[in-house]
C-alpha cells in the first residue's frame, strides 16, 4: 500500500514537469517546419517557431536568414517568448558574430509597405509577462532601392544614395536587382505591447525607417549591447501608452552611427536616441555619433506639461562625437537648440547628467570604421540649382494674368541613407572599452 507523502510526490512532480517551460530550435538549412522544433528535429523558419512556442518558451536560431513564414518579410512575435541567435548549425556553440542569425529581406520579399509595421514586429497583450531578443542581425540594405543612375555614392561607398519612400530603383545584396522598391517599413516595430521587452546583442542596419520605433503600455523596455548603424529617421523611437505610469527605457551600452535625416536636403530627423513622452529614459554608457541632426532629442513634449516635467531623462556617462547639428536638440529659438556633451549641466530637460563627453581618441575606431563612408558622411552636402526663363512662352503668359512665373529646381546630395556594409558594422562590438557596444558573452 503506497503512503500519502508518495502520492504528494508524484503530484509535485507533475506539477514541475507541466511548469518546464519549452525549448524550439530552428536552422534554415536544415530545418522543416513539418518537424517538432526539437534539437534532432528543428523548425525551418523562425516565424514557425513563434507560432508553435508556448507562453515563456525559449528559441534557438541557428545561422541563417529569416524573414517569415515562406519568406514573406515580416517576423511577428504575439507571444511571451525568448529568441536567441547565433548558434552553431549543430547547436552546441554559440556565437553571434560567427554563426550569424540575420533578418535581412531581399527584395522580393520586403515585407508590408504599411508604416505602422516592421520586419520585425511585438505585438504582445498579457501583462506581467517578457520578450527577449537577443544575438540577432536586423538588415534592411538588400531589401530598399538605391539611385539607379549611381548618383550620392563617394569613392569607396558600397551603394549609391537611397531612393525616396515610394520610389525604385536598383537593389538587392548585389545592387543589380532592378525595379526595387523603397518602402516605409521598420526594421523593429513595437506595438500593442504590455510585456517588458529586453533587445540584447542585436544589430540595427540600413534601415529606410528606424532602427526601433514603436509604443506600448510595457512596463519596461531594456535596449542594451546593440549595434545601431545606417538608420534614417532615428536609430530608436520609442514611446509609452495612454497608463498611469511611464514606460521605464533603459539604453545602455550600444553604440549608435550614421543616423540619416528624413530626406536629402538634411533638415530635419537624423537622431540617435529620442526621449519620448510617456517614457522614463535612462541613457548609459553609449557611443552616438555622426548623425545627421543631433545624438539625442529631448524636443517632444507631453500635452500635459506637470505629466513632461515629471518625466525622467538621464544621460551618463556616454560617449559623442561628430553630430552635425549638435549632441541634444531641446526646445528653443522658435525650432531646436542644439547643445554640445560638455554643456548638457545646463539642459533642464535632462533629469540627471553626469559623464558625458566628446571623443579625445578617434584612433579606436581605426580599422573599424568604414573610412570610405566615414569620408563621404563628413563631407555630405546638398544644393539646389533653379532654372527660371522669364520669356518663355508659359512665364510671359502667367506674368500677363498677374501670376508668379516658374522654373525648374534640380537638386543632388553628395550622399544619403547608403548601406552600410553589414559585416563591417560587427566590428563595433567591443570597439571601445566600457562604452558602446561590448564584445558578446556567448
Amino acid at each position: 500500500m503506497y503512503h500519502k507523502s508518495f502520492f504528494l510526490s508524484l503530484v509535485l512532480s507533475a506539477a514541475v514537469f507541466h511548469a518546464t517551460a519549452q525549448d524550439l530550435y530552428v536552422h534554415s538549412a536544415s530545418g522543416n517546419n513539418r518537424n517538432d522544433g526539437t534539437k534532432e528535429s528543428p523548425f525551418k523558419n523562425l516565424q514557425k517557431a513563434v507560432e508553435t512556442a508556448t507562453d515563456g518558451a525559449t528559441i534557438y536560431v541557428a545561422e541563417g536568414n529569416y524573414f517569415g513564414t515562406l519568406d514573406k518579410g515580416n517576423v511577428i512575435v504575439t507571444k511571451p517568448v525568448k529568441i536567441m541567435g547565433g548558434y552553431s548549425p549543430d547547436f552546441a556553440t554559440r556565437d553571434v558574430l560567427k554563426y550569424c542569425t540575420l533578418v535581412q529581406p531581399s527584395p522580393e520579399s520586403n515585407g508590408t509597405a504599411g508604416a505602422e509595421q516592421g520586419t520585425f514586429v511585438i505585438k504582445v497583450d498579457k501583462a506581467d509577462t517578457e520578450v527577449v531578443v537577443d544575438g540577432l542581425i536586423f538588415d534592411r540594405g538588400n531589401s530598399i532601392s538605391y539611385n539607379a543612375k549611381g548618383e550620392g555614392k563617394p569613392d569607396g561607398v558600397e551603394s549609391p544614395m537611397m531612393n525616396p519612400i515610394g520610389t525604385s530603383g536598383i537593389g538587392g545584396a548585389d545592387l543589380t536587382t532592378t525595379n526595387v522598391l523603397t518602402k516605409q517599413t521598420s526594421t523593429f516595430y513595437i506595438t500593442a505591447t504590455k510585456a517588458d521587452i529586453t533587445i540584447r546583442n542585436c544589430a540595427f542596419l540600413n534601415s529606410p525607417y528606424y532602427g526601433i520605433i514603436g509604443g506600448s503600455m510595457s512596463k519596461k523596455l531594456t535596449i542594451e549591447n546593440c549595434i545601431f548603424i545606417g538608420n534614417r529617421f532615428a536609430a530608436v523611437e520609442f514611446r509609452g501608452g495612454a497608463a498611469a505610469y511611464n514606460t521605464e527605457v533603459y539604453f545602455r551600452n550600444n553604440t549608435v552611427l550614421f543616423s540619416w535625416s528624413r530626406l536629402k536636403d538634411y533638415l530635419d530627423m537624423g537622431y540617435g536616441f529620442r526621449f519620448m513622452p510617456q517614457t522614463d529614459a535612462h541613457v548609459e554608457n553609449n557611443i552616438i555619433g555622426l548623425s545627421i541632426f543631433s545624438g539625442l532629442d529631448r524636443g517632444m513634449s507631453d500635452s500635459n506639461k506637470t505629466k513632461d516635467a515629471a518625466r525622467i531623462c538621464t544621460s551618463v556617462n556616454n560617449v559623442f562625437f561628430l553630430n552635425k547639428r549638435g549632441d541634444i536638440a531641446i526646445p528653443g529659438g522658435g525650432n531646436f537648440l542644439f547643445v554640445n556633451a560638455e554643456d548638457f549641466d545646463d539642459v533642464e530637460q535632462l533629469t540627471t547628467v553626469k559623464g558625458n563627453q566628446t571623443l579625445t581618441d578617434p584612433a579606436v575606431f581605426k580599422g573599424v570604421i568604414n573610412e570610405p563612408y566615414l569620408n563621404g558622411f563628413l563631407a555630405a552636402s546638398y544644393k539646389e540649382t533653379t532654372n527660371v526663363d522669364p520669356n518663355s512662352p508659359a512665364n510671359i503668359f502667367r506674368q500677363a494674368m498677374g501670376m508668379n512665373t516658374q522654373g525648374t529646381i534640380q537638386s543632388s546630395a553628395s550622399m544619403f541613407a547608403n548601406r552600410y556594409p553589414w559585416r563591417d558594422a560587427l566590428k563595433f562590438f567591443g570597439a571601445m572599452q566600457g562604452y558602446g557596444a561590448q564584445t558578446i558573452k556567448n
